[in-house]
C-alpha cells in the first residue's frame, strides 16, 4: 500500500502512524491560505444576533485534466486543461443539530442538503488570491448556512423525534500527507501549472495507440452505427483543511477508458456492448493489441446480436458469471452497503431516496451462509495487477479502514461517513464524492466451486425447479431510468441440455435484498471491476461467478426509433 504519514491530535496519537514530514506554507501557499483564513475565519466570523460557525471546511481540487477519443480511426481531442476549484463548507449549530442535511424546495439545497459553497480559484500559487477567494467564499457561505439554520430550526419546532441522530459525528483530528501528490510544487512555492501538461502530453502516444488502434477495428463491420474508444484522465492535488485540526494532501490519479459499438436491429431495437477500464494511469490500461481484440469481440457480439431473437421473459434461477458477476455486485450489493442517510426536508412529504435495506438488520443473516463480503481500501493489488479503487483517506480527512461487512451470511456493519444512521453512528473513512462509496469491494464463499463446473451445477437447478431454459448473463451496464433493474449487455438462453442461444432486449427486474439470502453458488475464480465514482474517486469490485435462486429478467419496454431512412455510408 502506498506509504502515508498521519499526525493526529494528543488523544488519538498513539493510534496513528508517524508522521514523517509536514509540507511548509513555503512549499504550498494554496495549504497556507487555508490555513491562515481557517484561524481567521472561525475568530472572527460572526453576525450580530447570530450563532457564529461550529464548523468550517475547506477543499482545494487543483487537477490537470485532457480527454481523447476516436472514431473509425479518427481522432478528436482535448488538450490538456487545469483548473483549480474551491468547495468552502460552513456549519452553524452543533454536531446533534446543525445547517447541514437540510433541503428546501427551490432553494438548491441539492440531494445531500449541504451548506456549502464551490467557486473556481486561482490558477496561480499567489498566497493573497487564494486567500480572498477563501474569504469571500466563506462568507457567502456561512450566510448560507445562517439562513438553512433558522428555517431547519423552524420547520423542527411542529416535529417529534422518538430517537433523534446526531447530524454529525465528532471524530479526532488527523493530518494526513500521501506521498505523490501531482503537479508538485518546487521548494520555493512557484508552480507555472504546466507540470500537469507536461505529463499528460508525455503519455499522448500512448493514448493515441489505444484509441486509435482499437477505434478503426469497426470499419471493416458495415453494420455497426456507432462506435468510438476515448481515454479521459484527470491528475493533480487534492487539499482538505477543517477547522477541527483535519489536514490531507492527497494526489488525484485516475485514467478511464470506454470503448462501445452499438447497431440497430430490424425491428427498430438499439443493441449496443460496451467495454470499460478505470486505472491510475494509462500504463495500466491494457495494451493497445488487447484493446484491439477486445474491439473485435465487441463488433462480432454486436453483429451477432442485431439477428438474435429477443428473449423471454423469466422469473428463477440466474447465473451470472466472469465481469458480469462484478458488474452486477456493483450494481447491487455494493449500493446496499453503504450507509446513504437521506436529507431531511421542509416538507416531508417531499421525495427522499430509499435508505439501505440493511440498516436494521446488523447481526442478521443478509446472505447465504457461506458469504461473506468485505471493503479493504487498503488492498493495492489483485492477481498481480493494480487497483484504483484503493486509497488511504477519505474526502473528510478520515483515514480509510478495512471493515468485514458480512461474516457467514450476517450483517457485521454498514460502510459510514461522518453523517451518523441509526446504529451507526461513527465514521470508517468512507466518506468520498459528498457521500458514502466503498474502495475495494471484495465478495467470496467459503464453499466456492471451479468456474467450470458453474454451468453444471446451474443445469441442475433448473431441473429441481422444473424450468425448461434459464438465462447465463456475461455482462451488466448500470441502472436504467425509472427505478428499473440494472441492464444486461450480453446474455444467452441455455437449455437443460446445455445448448446456449445469444438473446437481446433483454434487463434485470428490480433486484431485492432478500435475493442475496438465496445464493446458490459461486466460483472460486474471482473477477475484478472498477469503475468511475464522482470527479475523482474509483471503486474496485473483486466478485465470484454467481447463481442465484431467484432473480427476475424483464423484455426491456422502451420506445424503438426506426432505422434511417438512408443506410450507413459505409455499408
Amino acid at each position: 500500500m502506498t506509504t502515508m504519514w498521519h499526525r493526529a491530535s494528543a488523544l488519538s496519537l498513539a493510534a496513528l502512524c508517524l508522521l514523517i514530514s509536514r509540507p511548509s506554507a513555503q512549499e504550498s501557499p494554496t495549504l497556507s491560505a487555508m490555513q491562515d483564513e481557517m484561524k481567521r475565519s472561525m475568530a472572527e466570523l460572526r453576525m450580530k444576533g447570530e450563532a457564529a460557525p461550529y464548523y468550517i471546511a475547506y477543499e482545494v481540487l487543483d487537477r490537470t485534466m485532457s480527454d481523447m477519443s476516436a472514431r473509425l480511426g479518427a481522432i478528436v481531442e482535448n488538450p490538456p486543461r487545469r483548473s483549480r476549484t474551491l468547495r468552502v463548507e460552513v456549519r452553524v449549530g452543533d454536531y446533534t443539530f446543525d445547517s447541514s442535511r437540510f433541503v428546501v424546495q427551490g432553494f438548491g439545497g441539492g440531494g445531500g442538503g449541504l451548506t456549502g459553497e464551490t467557486v473556481l480559484a486561482p490558477l496561480d500559487d499567489d498566497y493573497d488570491a487564494m486567500r480572498r477567494e477563501i474569504w469571500i467564499t466563506t462568507d457567502t457561505a456561512y450566510k448560507r448556512a445562517i439562513t438553512m439554520f433558522a428555517r431547519k430550526k423552524a420547520a423542527f419546532q411542529n416535529r417529534t423525534a422518538s430517537d433523534p441522530i446526531p447530524d454529525f459525528s465528532s471524530e479526532p483530528a488527523v493530518e494526513t500527507i500521501v506521498p505523490g501528490a501531482w503537479p508538485r510544487p518546487d521548494t520555493t512555492g512557484s508552480d507555472n501549472g504546466d507540470s500537469g501538461s507536461v505529463r499528460l502530453q508525455a503519455d499522448r502516444n500512448s493514448v493515441l495507440a489505444r484509441v486509435q488502434q482499437p477505434s478503426a477495428v469497426f470499419g471493416a463491420y458495415p453494420d455497426i452505427d456507432l462506435s468510438e474508444a476515448s481515454i479521459a484522465q484527470v491528475h493533480g492535488t487534492r487539499y482538505y483543511l477543517n477547522s477541527e485540526g483535519f489536514k490531507t494532501v492527497a494526489p488525484i490519479h485516475l485514467a478511464s477508458l470506454a470503448i462501445f459499438a452499438e447497431s440497430q436491429a430490424d425491428d427498430g431495437m438499439p443493441v449496443r456492448e460496451t467495454y470499460t477500464a478505470v486505472e491510475r494511469a494509462v500504463a495500466d490500461l491494457p495494451a493497445p493489441a488487447d484493446l484491439v481484440a477486445r474491439a473485435r469481440a465487441l463488433a462480432a457480439g454486436v453483429s451477432a446480436a442485431r439477428g438474435a431473437p429477443i428473449g423471454e421473459e423469466f422469473a428463477g434461477p440466474v447465473m451470472i458469471e466472469g465481469i458480469g458477476g462484478a458488474q452486477f455486485i456493483s450494481e447491487t450489493l455494493v449500493q446496499m452497503m453503504q450507509a446513504r442517510r437521506p436529507p431531511d426536508t421542509e416538507n416531508p412529504r417531499m421525495g427522499q431516496s430509499t435508505p439501505s435495506p440493511f440498516l436494521n438488520r446488523t447481526g442478521l443473516r443478509v446472505m447465504a451462509d457461506s458469504f461473506a463480503a468485505s471493503d479493504t481500501p487498503s488492498l493495492t493489488h489483485f492477481d498481480g495487477k493494480p487497483l484504483v479503487g484503493s486509497y488511504t483517506v477519505d474526502d473528510e480527512g478520515m483515514p480509510a479502514k478495512d471493515v468485514r461487512l458480512v461474516e457467514k451470511g450476517r450483517l457485521a456493519t454498514l460502510l459510514t461517513n461522518r453523517v451518523p444512521q441509526k446504529y451507526f453512528l461513527r465514521s470508517n473513512g468512507h466518506g468520498r464524492s459528498n457521500t458514502v462509496l466503498a474502495g475495494v469491494f471484495q465478495l467470496e464463499s467459503a464453499q466456492a466451486i471451479p468456474a467450470s463446473d458453474l454451468k453444471g451445477k446451474y443445469i441442475e437447478l433448473l431441473k429441481a425447479q422444473d424450468k425448461d431454459f434459464g438465462y447465463i448473463v456475461r455482462g451488466v451496464r448500470p441502472e436504467g431510468p425509472g427505478g428499473a433493474g440494472p441492464g444486461i449487455d450480453a446474455v444467452v438462453k441455455v437449455t437443460l441440455d446445455g445448448k446456449e442461444t445469444p438473446v437481446r432486449g433483454m434487463r434485470f427486474g428490480s433486484v431485492a435484498a432478500v435475493a442475496f439470502r438465496d445464493l446458490a453458488e459461486a466460483s472460486k475464480e474471482r473477477t475484478v471491476y472498477s469503475y468511475r465514482a464522482g470527479a475523482t474517486s474509483a471503486v474496485s469490485v473483486i466478485a465470484p461467478g454467481l447463481i442465484f435462486e431467484e432473480l427476475e429478467i424483464l423484455r426491456i419496454r422502451d420506445i424503438m426509433q426506426k432505422p434511417p431512412v438512408v443506410p450507413s455510408p459505409l455499408r
